[in-house]
């Protein structure tokens, strides 16, 4: 059986939780679900008001993507999300609760993988080029507009990429930009079809960056597209 993810889960406050006295008890009503409704986690956590601008909560999750529910009933606040979680890799989430309900939370690619400690290091950041234009050994194209949003834990990162809509499936080069010691980039290919169809619950993309692949860019030409055969995906 694979080890569950540990959660510390930080909840933002909407206005109406922030203008409660300190001494309020709310109660948040948190729900983990998979994709057929299944239930993982349905609880209510009574947390105080306190002087923070958030609250936190503990749980834990097993392995795969769940869509998180959390809701404060008597303020009408909530917020949803799409998660994915590693066997054994504690997680510190994010999330914001909204004054009105919750917006849906959008269609989002998920990129997940463990790392090293000195992968933060690098300044990793995501990019998208068109894919005519992002060719192996050859000068970056021009980057497109994305949106993505990344978390990096001590061991483990994930990305959500929320695709344009407007764009056909497979024609966008997703590249992972990493700082070199001499303030320069070193751009790496990461091999998998972008945009991803939207099929009504999030495709998942496992990247596994390990000390030896980072190590391994060394001596490579910066502002190029490198292709290295050991950095390989899976989907899940």
């Amino acid at each position: 059986m694979l080890p569950p993810s540990h959660v510390i889960l930080h909840v933002g406050y909407c206005a109406a939780i922030a203008r409660a006295t300190p001494e309020t008890t709310v109660a948040l009503h948190v729900r983990l679900s998979d994709r057929i409704g299944r239930l993982q986690i349905d609880r209510v956590y009574r947390v105080e008001r306190g002087d923070e601008g958030e609250a936190i909560v503990e749980l834990d999750s097993s392995f795969g993507i769940f869509k998180l529910d959390v809701e404060a009933p008597a303020y009408r606040c909530s917020a949803e999300d799409y998660l994915f979680f590693i066997p054994g890799h504690d997680r510190s989430i994010n999330e914001k609760l909204a004054d009105a309900p919750a917006p849906p939370p959008g269609k989002p690619v998920l990129l997940s993988g463990t790392a090293p400690q000195s992968f933060l290091y690098v300044a990793p950041t995501y990019l998208l080029f068109q894919k005519s234009q992002a060719v192996c050994n050859k000068p970056i194209p021009p980057q497109l507009p994305e949106q993505i949003v990344v978390e990096n834990d001590q061991d483990a990162y994930y990305a959500w990429f929320y695709p344009d809509s407007s764009a056909a499936p497979g024609s966008q080069q997703l590249a992972l930009r990493l700082r070199t010691p001499t303030h320069q980039y070193h751009y790496v290919r990461i091999p998998i079809p972008f945009p991803v169809p939207w099929s009504g619950w999030p495709a998942s993309i496992q990247f596994n960056v390990t000390e030896d692949m980072v190590d391994s860019l060394a001596g490579n030409p910066v502002d190029t597209l490198l292709c290295p055969k050991l950095w390989e995906t899976s989907a899940g």
